[in-house]
């Protein structure tokens, strides 16, 4: 496969989260033209917010929810879709802010569709809220907890907003989301950590992620285990670590395709460029194999948790993205060799 994606600080960390959102969506394909639709001078729809803390506020302050949709403006085709027959439609957008503050966390190819506080935002939240296809649709209060999950449906408008009020109803009166503004109202002190264990251990696993900055807060209390805690939340303690080592992976082979780059003059030709980058790779891709080892390991771990299993399959995706496209096996020396 020949590829003149030249892989540099920025795009070698966002290459491998996004194409599986890309290879999720692509049946049905963003045209230019439908896609320009879209756009005025940002790729957020007319009368939505995409200043996720600014909608929270105002959330707060009119008493109303949130909802925020992750989309791929310009690549997605779904998300266009539902652009086109819902967002975009005559009345629409005004029927949604009598309940809803409406947000467009947008993360398209071309960065020039985002205004200077989205550049910022939109990926951390992506990450923050675990999206793993586009578009996704997630319905919040306004301290940003989400009590209902949708995304594209067909129908128009109309039934969109009834099926907005039905998600409404039955999000806010589910356990689960009770529970978790349970979280936020344990008081600081000597048994937060015990009041915040007892919640969080009957969540599924899906709602623990979406808790995770209180699941590290017990696991930090209880540091050595000697409390018991740590043993109730095993993918925090072995997939979460892959994650993040992977992330921080990611970012140091980054910076050794680039300083590479430059210790070559910075060609200009894609195709020379490519090849110093694979180079580097290649040369140091021992960390990747040894993440994708341990994950293959978690993976059997977890083979009956959902949520962990998909979780696990990503971060493989991405390396195994790596050592198809970028990463060429070493040769075998003479000492490997069969005698």
């Amino acid at each position: 496969m020949k590829n003149t994606t030249i892989i540099t600080a920025v795009a070698l960390i966002a290459l491998a989260p996004f194409a599986i959102f890309a290879k999720e969506n692509s049946a049905v394909p963003a045209t230019h033209e439908k896609v320009v639709a879209v756009a005025a001078k940002t790729s957020t729809p007319a009368g939505w917010l995409d200043d996720f803390e600014a909608a929270k506020k105002q959330a707060k302050a009119e008493g109303k929810d949130l909802l925020v949709a992750f989309s791929g403006s310009d690549w997605c085709g779904w998300c266009v879709r539902l652009e086109q027959e819902v967002f975009s439609k005559d009345g629409f957008t005004e029927k949604l802010c009598e309940n809803f503050v409406p947000v467009y966390i947008d993360n398209p190819n071309d960065s020039a569709r985002l205004s200077e506080v989205a550049k910022k935002q939109n990926r951390p939240l992506t990450e923050r809220y675990r999206i793993e296809g586009f578009p996704t649709v997630l319905l919040m209060d306004a301290d940003g907890d989400v009590f209902a999950e949708t995304g594209y449906r067909a129908g128009g408008p109309e039934k969109y907003l009834e099926s907005l009020e039905k998600l409404k109803s039955e999000g806010k009166a589910n356990p689960e989301y009770r529970a978790q503004k349970a979280l936020r109202n344990i008081p600081k002190g000597q048994d937060r950590a015990k009041r915040l264990h007892e919640v969080l251990a009957a969540f599924p696993l899906d709602v623990q992620i979406t808790n995770q900055d209180y699941v590290l807060e017990v696991l930090e209390a209880d540091s050595d285990g000697s409390l018991g805690y740590r043993a109730k939340y095993p993918y925090f303690t072995t997939v979460l670590p892959l994650e993040n080592e992977l992330q921080i992976e990611m970012a140091r082979l980054s910076k050794l395709s680039d300083e590479a780059i430059k210790a070559q003059g910075s060609p200009e030709d894609k195709d020379k460029r490519l090849q110093i980058v694979i180079s580097v790779l290649s040369e140091n891709s021992e960390k990747l194999a040894s993440i994708r080892e341990r994950a293959k390991s978690a993976k059997k771990q977890f083979a009956d948790n959902a949520a962990a299993s998909r979780r696990i399959s990503a971060l493989m995706r991405q390396i195994n993205y790596m050592f198809k496209y970028y990463i060429k096996p070493k040769p075998k020396s003479s000492a490997d060799q069969p005698k």
